[in-house]
């Protein structure tokens, strides 16, 4: 009867009275079998209603008797198999389903031999539909449910129309209520394209869009979540489109119909036109309401994806007054500049559909997106009048009044600003007769050519004509100037002096502050051809600084929110869920809980901090990884007595979850309870009754759980236990405090530039000069091959005898680095033949440990080495000049990691390690600084130097946590930078040249640094190559001096001082030179033998100090000579 009802549109064979009747056979059924098309069916139904019940056969029998007839091959080859599994025990959850249908659906289209193309053909595609369409509506997690609707999308691709609409659409709809919103967002996407595909419909569906499909989506385009308003408002076109379509095919099939039977079809024209107005209507709300969406990216999605498409769909003047309206005001948005780059981008398709009249209203729109503040929008603009003019949509009043505006682009400092400029002048040169060229056009072209130019309408050649435009430091300095009016008067007074004075000009004197911007115009670059072209640009140059100066007089003060690109200020995001996992949580709470001392201020505000965070904290995650609370409870006097039973109760939850797991694990992606959510009764394990937890335990164990879960818990356990013994093998380090850091030098320590030692036993340039941890010795490496190690308390002058206490000859080419290792028990040395040597020095002899061999051809020469010690590891790391950063475990003997810097940064030369071994910087020859987060081993930040002056040396500072200090090539330049900002602190500037100016006056640079932190001041050490080593004081500039004079320099020296001042947001320290360098009389040498120069005789390359019984500065040069100075 079931199958009767089937076959025959719900027409049962007999009721109750025409049963009874069949059976005395005073009834037929027949007349309702014979409705039924299906022959095999047929049959099957009359030989399944036979009265007698022995001619009757089974379900079996009947399917053996129907195979290939009325049940096709596959129910017995593949379907009946396959949908069995979902059928038996263990019954799989409706995610495994979906999961597991994802995985087979390839080979379910290959066994049901589903074709695209005939869709008709694909019946048995439907009944492994109706298992999905069951599994989706209880799914639980976001990613089975994307899994879901994409399963749903691939089934309509096989199946026919009345099945997408009737059985596919209602279940994807059902997901238009989901509470994950990447859910909701993806429902948008899927099916838009699912009814992208419907080629016919039948009648009684023509209402589908405006009666069932946009009233279910209605609420996304109010969504909470702005990634849901922005999926709608990016399909939205195409859903247009589709119900469009639709409508179409149904006007189509009744005007078909109605031509048979030779009737008017003036009713149903106007039945048309009635539901082409609703579904304008139903669609100009959704659009509208998008429009004025307060997020901007929703906005810039629906102009992105098919606003011509939108124009097309509501007429043209529905286009004008419904999008173009709405459009105008997303240029108000002064801070989106997205979104103002967009507008231009789009602006094109509408304009165009809209026609010519829409050229009033985009003047001025134009004209502003000409004076942005942004020039990816300046671009932008230029682009879209270029498509205006070559459509013709821009009279040629308003062209000739743009190019006074465009034409100054020229000699913009913006290469896809002058690209923009061009090509508009191009379309502009397209479109004017050749009068106009001659007339209008070149004479305003000309003056930014360095040749005239036939072919003007040639992007190519005109690109090529044009003369260099201003430095980019030239254009940005103008515009920053709070003396711009000043400024042009000048130039133009400037220029027409030079007007006036055809060969040589003199120029008008200027007072103090138009000299000094002029002085920093021409240290940036800027000659006189750049000043006219800067008085070209006039206009837009004062009307972008009057918006800048505007905008930036209404940016939020301190303490109010800011809004950034790239920045997110997570205190004011109150709804915020925690999802870390502090490593060091429950060390610090269980040895607080222990010593039962008051907890220090610092950690009284670190332990309201995490009370605040852990109330925010996902629950799931507080389950997993406990909270502050937890961690105090588990350390409290009654946990402490029952740590016996909680091991014991350890070990049985762990065995528990070890075969929950392996139980579990046919059912696909779930297992059961996690270690940290089985609970058992305090006192049962005391009692003995293992039972009872057994018990317990299965009472608990329903919850299910995703494996990553369990993986990611066991993950920070495990990096908690591998943190802690860091920190422990770091404190045992710590507690054995150098003399050095026990005993900093005086904060009035200021050497003499007394020389206490000359050492010259090295016939070859020093290299490095390194010094112990404990300050015994030091070791100084040079191009003889040898290192040499020096013990610190017998070079103060009281040894008649000076003499290395070791010398290790490598036998390897010249050394280019050194660096003590393992607590200054080893020692690394990098030489020219591209090896890593590696010695003990603990006991009287040095012993090589091993010996690190670099491929020169794939890696590149070692530039520099360091090393730093986790605890866990002691990692020796080295730089090569073809830029890449390898670190190699000398307790392993591995290597454990590798980087690769960008080439285009430059090679690189020097490498310095944070003392927190957190970050790794590197200095290159292009005057690039670029660091490396080591624990993510991804490069953080990239910091240019102006000049791109090679980096020499780098060193961190000592107390800064951010900061490095960079010596680049010439003027003696040392800058002291934050990574975190990328800003120049400070600068240390010994030259006679402009401070920080970008025109070299000095060859001599700093070729070692060493800083040294005092009790209350900061005090770096340079070495140049001048022959001169000085003493910078950071905090007290003048009290800065010239420790140990070039043996060159007079015996009267000149008056040396020593000022700061603030450039451009730096404070540089100045060295200046009050007394020139003249002798008189008295400065004469008498007659009689000379007394030997204590300076050097040759760069100093390299500086550092020891700590004897006093502080001792070392410096080697390069004639091989190491100079102790006191």
């Amino acid at each position: 009867c079931v199958i009767t009802e089937l076959f025959t549109e719900g027409t049962p064979p007999f009721d109750l009275s025409q049963l009874l009747a069949y059976i005395n056979g005073e009834y037929s059924p027949w007349k309702v079998l014979e409705k039924i098309d299906d022959a095999s069916i047929r049959d099957l139904i009359r030989h399944m209603i036979k009265k007698e019940p022995n001619h009757r056969l089974s379900a079996e029998e009947y399917m053996i008797q129907q195979r290939g007839k009325a049940f096709p091959e596959y129910f017995f080859s593949f379907l009946k198999l396959y949908l069995q599994r979902f059928a038996t025990a263990p019954i799989l959850p409706p995610d495994d389903r979906i999961i597991r249908l994802k995985k087979d659906f390839s080979k379910i289209t290959k066994n049901l031999c589903v074709k695209e193309d005939h869709c008709e053909e694909n019946v048995g595609l439907v009944l492994v539909l109706s298992l999905l369409e069951s599994s989706s509506r209880k799914l639980h997690f976001f990613n089975t449910k994307i899994m879901a609707l994409q399963l749903l999308l691939d089934f309509s691709k096989y199946l026919t129309t009345d099945i997408i609409l009737d059985r596919i659409v209602p279940y994807m709809l059902h997901f238009a209520n989901d509470h994950f919103p990447r859910v909701r967002a993806e429902l948008v996407r899927v099916i838009t394209q699912c009814l992208k595909t419907i080629k016919s419909v039948p009648r009684s569906d023509a209402n589908i869009f405006p009666e069932y499909i946009f009233p279910s989506l209605s609420n996304l385009t109010q969504d909470p979540s702005a990634m849901v308003r922005a999926a709608y408002a990016e399909n939205i076109a195409q859903l247009a489109e589709t119900g469009l379509k639709v409508l179409e095919m149904m006007q189509r099939s009744d005007l078909e119909e109605k031509e048979e039977e030779e009737t008017d079809s003036t009713t149903f024209q106007a039945s048309y036109d009635m539901e082409l107005l609703s579904l304008q209507e139903t669609i100009q709300q959704k659009v509208v309401t998008l429009l004025s969406d307060p997020d901007n990216m929703v906005k810039q999605a629906l102009m992105e994806n098919g606003i011509t498409r939108l124009c097309v769909f509501f007429g043209r003047q529905k286009a004008n007054d419904v999008l173009l309206s709405h459009m105008i005001t997303f240029l108000n948005d002064k801070t989106d500049w997205k979104l103002r780059g967009s507008f231009f981008d789009n602006i094109v398709g509408v304009a165009a559909y809209v026609g010519w009249q829409s050229s009033p209203v985009l003047k001025p729109l134009l004209e502003q997106g000409l004076n942005d503040t942004e020039e990816f929008v300046v671009y932008r603009t230029l682009r879209t009048l270029q498509s205006l003019t070559e459509l013709g949509l821009l009279p040629k009043t308003m062209l000739h009044e743009f190019l006074q505006d465009v034409v100054p682009f020229l000699a913009h400092s913006g290469i896809w600003i002058r690209q923009g400029a061009v090509g508009f002048i191009s379309a502009v040169a397209k479109t004017f007769n050749i009068a106009d060229i001659h007339c209008k056009l070149l004479p305003l072209v000309q003056v930014f050519l360095n040749k005239s130019v036939l072919q003007i309408n040639k992007e190519v050649y005109l690109l090529n004509a044009l003369e260099g435009s201003v430095p980019r430091k030239v254009f940005d300095y103008i515009l920053k100037s709070n003396l711009l009016g000043r400024l042009f008067d000048t130039l133009q007074e400037r220029q027409y002096m030079r007007k006036v004075y055809r060969n040589k000009v003199t120029y008008s004197e200027m007072d103090e502050s138009m000299s000094q911007i002029f002085r920093k115009l021409s240290s940036l670059g800027m000659a006189e051809e750049h000043e006219d072209k800067v008085l070209a640009m006039k206009d837009y140059i004062i009307k972008l600084h009057r918006i800048r100066a505007g905008s930036s007089e209404n940016e939020p003060r301190n303490g109010e929110e800011m809004n950034r690109p790239g920045e997110i200020n997570v205190i004011s995001v109150r709804a915020v869920t925690r999802r870390h996992a502090e490593l060091e949580r429950s060390k610090d709470s269980k040895m607080d809980g222990s010593t039962g001392t008051p907890p220090s201020r610092g950690k009284k505000k670190q332990q309201t901090l995490d009370s605040q965070t852990s109330s925010s904290m996902n629950p799931e995650w507080k389950s997993m990884f406990g909270s502050s609370d937890s961690s105090s409870a588990t350390d409290s006097p009654k946990s402490k007595s029952i740590v016996k039973a909680e091991l014991q109760e350890k070990k049985i939850s762990s065995s528990t979850t070890s075969l929950t797991s392996q139980g579990s694990s046919n059912s696909g992606s779930f297992v059961t309870m996690s270690q940290g959510q089985i609970s058992i009764p305090e006192g049962t394990l005391a009692r003995g009754t293992i039972g009872a937890i057994t018990q317990d335990m299965n009472k608990i164990m329903a919850t299910r759980y995703n494996p990553c879960k369990l993986e990611l818990r066991n993950l920070v356990h495990q990096q908690r236990d591998r943190y802690n013994d860091e920190i422990l093998s770091k404190d045992l380090l710590i507690d054995d405090l150098s003399p050095w850091e026990s005993q900093p030098p005086l904060s009035n320590w200021r050497p003499k530039g007394l020389l206490v030692a000359h050492l010259h036993e090295h016939r070859g340039s020093i290299n490095r000069i390194q010094v112990s941890c404990d300050h015994s010795y030091f070791a100084t490496a040079s191009n003889d091959g040898s290192i040499k190690l020096w013990e610190c308390d017998k070079l103060e002058g009281k040894s008649s005898i000076n003499r290395s206490k070791q010398t290790i000859n490598l036998k390897d080419g010249k050394i280019n680095s050194l660096v003590f290792c393992e607590g200054s028990l080893s020692l690394a040395a990098a030489t020219e033949n591209n090896n890593i040597h590696v010695y003990k020095i603990e006991s009287g002899k040095a012993n090589a440990v091993n010996k690190l061999e670099i491929d020169k051809d794939e890696f590149g020469k070692v530039v520099d080495v360091t090393h730093y010690d986790t605890g866990a590891q002691s990692v020796l790391a080295y730089a090569t000049v073809n830029g890449y950063i390898m670190g190699f475990d000398l307790r392993s003997n591995k290597e454990v990691w590798k980087l690769k810097n960008d080439p285009k940064k430059g090679l690189i030369t020097t490498c310095a390690v944070h003392h927190s071994q957190c970050w790794f910087a590197v200095g290159t020859s292009s005057g690039s600084h670029v660091c490396w987060d080591l624990r993510f081993q991804l490069p953080i930040t990239s910091i240019e130097h102006p000049m791109g002056a090679r980096v020499r040396k780098l060193i961190v500072h000592p107390k800064e946590q951010s900061w490095i200090i960079s010596a680049t090539q010439g003027n003696n330049e040392v800058s002291m930078w934050d990574v975190e900002t990328g800003a120049r602190r400070k600068a240390l500037w010994a030259s006679p040249a402009p401070p920080l100016s970008q025109k070299q006056a000095s060859n001599h640079s700093v070729y070692g640094m060493h800083m040294v932190m005092t009790d209350n001041n900061v005090i770096m050490l340079t070495a140049s190559s001048d022959m001169r080593a000085r003493f910078w004081d950071i905090n007290y500039p003048a009290n800065s001096y010239i420790m140990a004079p070039a043996a060159m320099d007079p015996g009267h020296q000149p008056s040396v001082s020593y000022r700061s001042r603030l450039i451009e947001g730096t404070e540089v320290i100045i060295e200046t030179y009050t007394k020139k360098q003249t002798l008189t009389s008295e400065d004469i040498p008498r007659c009689g033998p000379d007394t030997p120069a204590i300076g050097h005789h040759d760069v100093i390359s390299d500086i550092n100090t020891c700590m004897a019984s006093q502080c001792l500065v070392i410096t080697g040069s390069r004639d091989g000579v190491v100079k102790v100075w006191k």
